[in-house]
């Protein structure tokens, strides 16, 4: 059975009460007592009442006397009052509270041996008791142990399923009653497994022995409760998270475990990519600004966090968070536990931590507006903050700002970057692509257990903020098109990412959609031949995955001048893709949006300018290879009659109002240089009332 390690008094401490003259012992004991707020016990006299409730063997066990009881109360002579897996266990057995007394050691043993050697001990005390010896905040795990015919110790249980499941590799331990049994299954690698079958008579001791260990309230089977206890596997400390939940056969379990073996990982561990890891280590670089992380729970979103943390250590940065809970300790990082019930929320943390000259911050969740506010003014006056939101995408987390009831344009000022990501199994080695593997072979695979998979990988989606992404955000745009935005700059959706790693032969296409959404049927996306499954035979035929999507306008605004027409050309900003360059208004189609509304649209936004005729005069595909997407752009020439008031977006510098023929030598692409003569071609007075009633949209 385990051995308990306990963290008890400096060893000076118990020398001190055994002091060799009896007056300086019972002075030294008298001042050990007050320092503990405790009384020196009276050995003298052992009530039979208090006796009879505490059996031989745990007194010995505990080096405890019990001196006296009441209906509520029992008094126990102790030379270490710091005992709690003595009073949690002994306060459960006996259904009184436990008031230590203080005794020298040698004393106590004595004392031990009178109360118990006259033949008159306690009866002997029921099965439950040996059940709930207290496993302690340090304690080394035992190995599995067979349980004997009367059902074993449910100590050594549980320690025998904590074992097994840190052994396992398990993120949860799952001990739920159900009609045949308690079934208890192991969380590995993101999908639940069955470990076995516990007969359903011992649920409530199960729970009950989890409960002490985790410092959890054994009466209370009624309520949802939440708590926390540290062991030490193979000499390595481990943190568990208790949950349990009343359910209609008993209470569930689920018992988190925090391996920080496996959970303090660098970015290069985390699995990313070349070009997402770039972009991460770009946006660590900020001084200031708000890094969002997105994702369900289990996404690994808290991992991904502290590898980043670990980065911006390195530049000897003040670094404070704020976490609910602290799930990994990380030295040399000031961590900050919430406790509600004491009145200390994120956002009155946060107020304090202020006050502290932080440079970065963590803020472990941003669940209310409050805290959302004081993140983002934190974020606006030079510190770097770094906090999670449960989003399904990288668009969406500003969507969820907004909805807190944050005003935009703090949002596009404040918000440098966002991740969402999902967290993939790897393929073992035994199931890589190009390694045909016998059958057999793959079945008796140590590393995965025959399943094809060991270990995960994050795939994600990147959203660096851009100018034209502020702006729109600013402007309070929906979530699809600020999702348009972010891939326009170069972001890559979750199931692009999976699809780079399914290529590289790290997952298998099975495992990708089982984690992520692939496009929806209006912009299907064909995945290539890649392994499913653990068996992957690489296809000798691979096609590039291509999307076909009408998503894209190109508007010519025009004013017919007197003199002739005058064309608006708008040279490109410094920091937007293109720089430089001179080209027409140009923009996407957001949701169900139709081309001519997205035209008018784009031409007051990118020009101040209202347009007074509209005409489509053509469609042109182009290919945009970040996305893997062909993309047809609709052409419009719109007319306005008011040439004055131009006000450009952040996405240009610079405009000009010029005749056809210098705005055709002025266009950076040619197609906009061929384009412009087919619209004079069409639109003029000569051929217009032909092609007007064809042409003409608004």
């Amino acid at each position: 059975m385990a051995t308990a390690v306990r963290d008890s008094w400096p060893q000076r401490v118990l020398d001190a009460a055994s002091a060799p003259l009896p007056e300086e012992r019972s002075a030294r004991l008298a001042a050990l007592a007050r320092r503990f707020g405790i009384d020196v016990a009276e050995l003298g006299a052992v009530n039979p009442a208090a006796r009879a409730l505490v059996p031989e063997r745990w007194a010995r066990q505990f080096r405890v006397v019990p001196l006296d009881a009441t209906d509520h109360e029992i008094v126990l002579a102790t030379a270490d009052p710091l005992d709690l897996e003595c009073e949690r266990t002994l306060e459960f057995a006996t259904g009184r509270q436990v008031r230590f007394a203080l005794a020298a050691p040698a004393d106590v043993l004595e004392a031990v041996n009178r109360a118990y050697l006259d033949g008159a001990a306690a009866p002997a005390a029921p099965d439950l008791t040996h059940e709930v010896q207290m496993l302690s905040v340090e304690q080394e795990v035992a190995p599995p142990m067979a349980m004997d015919e009367h059902g074993g110790s449910v100590t050594r249980l549980v320690d025998e399923l904590l074992a097994g499941g840190v052994a396992a590799g398990a993120s949860d331990i799952h001990i739920e009653p159900e009609e045949r049994g308690i079934a208890v299954r192991h969380r590995i690698d993101g999908v639940l497994r069955a470990a076995r079958i516990l007969p359903l008579g011992i649920a409530r001791p199960l729970v009950s022995r989890i409960k002490i260990v985790s410092g959890l309230d054994i009466a209370d089977r009624l309520r949802p409760q939440d708590g926390r206890a540290r062991v030490a596997v193979n000499g390595a400390a481990v943190d568990l998270r208790v949950s349990t939940l009343p359910a209609s056969r008993g209470e569930k379990v689920v018992i988190r475990i925090l391996d920080r073996r496996s959970a303090l990982r660098s970015l290069d561990a985390m699995g990313f990519r070349a070009e997402e890891r770039a972009c991460i280590e770009t946006l660590l670089d900020c001084r200031e600004g708000l890094i969002l992380v997105t994702g369900p729970t289990g996404s690994g979103k808290t991992t991904t966090l502290y590898a980043a943390l670990q980065r911006l250590q390195q530049r000897n940065l003040n670094i404070v968070t704020v976490e609910d809970p602290i799930e990994y300790r990380i030295p040399g990082i000031v961590q900050v536990q919430v406790h509600e019930r004491a009145g200390l929320t994120f956002a009155s943390a946060l107020r304090s931590i202020m006050r502290q000259d932080p440079d970065v911050l963590l803020v472990g969740e941003i669940r209310d507006r409050e805290t959302a506010e004081i993140a983002i003014q934190a974020s606006l006056t030079g510190h770097l903050v770094l906090s999670t939101l449960h989003t399904n995408d990288a668009a969406s987390a500003v969507t969820r700002l907004a909805d807190f009831g944050v005003a935009p344009y703090k949002i596009a000022t404040a918000v440098k970057g966002v991740l969402a990501q999902r967290l993939v199994r790897r393929l073992c080695d035994c199931a890589r692509p190009g390694r045909i593997a016998a059958v057999a072979e793959r079945a008796a695979c140590a590393r995965c257990r025959g399943e094809g998979y060991r270990g995960r990988l994050a795939i994600v989606e990147v959203l660096v903020a851009s100018p034209e992404f502020e702006r729109r955000v600013a402007a309070g745009a929906p979530t699809e098109r600020l999702a348009e935005s972010a891939r326009r700059g170069g972001m890559r959706s979750l199931w692009e990412s999976g699809l780079a790693h399914v290529r590289d032969g790290a997952t298998s296409l099975d495992e990708l959609r089982r984690v992520a959404a692939p496009p929806s049927p209006g912009n299907l996306q064909a995945a290539p031949a890649a392994p499913a499954g653990p068996d992957p035979i690489p296809s000798p035929v691979s096609r590039s995955p291509i999307t076909l999507d009408v998503g894209t306008v190109e508007v010519y605004v025009i004013h017919p001048h007197p003199d002739g027409w005058r064309v608006l050309v708008l040279q490109r900003a410094d920091e937007t893709i293109r720089p430089g360059s001179w080209e027409v208004v140009t923009g996407s189609i957001d949701g169900d949006e139709r081309p001519e509304e997205a035209a008018v649209r784009e031409a007051r936004e990118e020009t101040g300018l209202d347009v007074s005729r509209l005409y489509c005069v053509a469609v042109q595909p182009f290919y945009l290879p970040r996305r893997a997407s062909l993309q047809l752009a609709v052409i419009f020439a719109a007319f306005v009659d008011d040439p004055e008031g131009v006000v450009l977006s952040d996405e240009h510098q610079q405009f000009a109002w010029l005749d056809v023929d210098r705005a055709r030598e002025r266009f950076t692409w040619p197609r906009s240089q061929r384009t412009i003569g087919d619209i004079v071609h069409l639109l003029s007075p000569a051929n217009l009332g032909r092609v007007e009633d064809v042409l003409r949209v608004r």
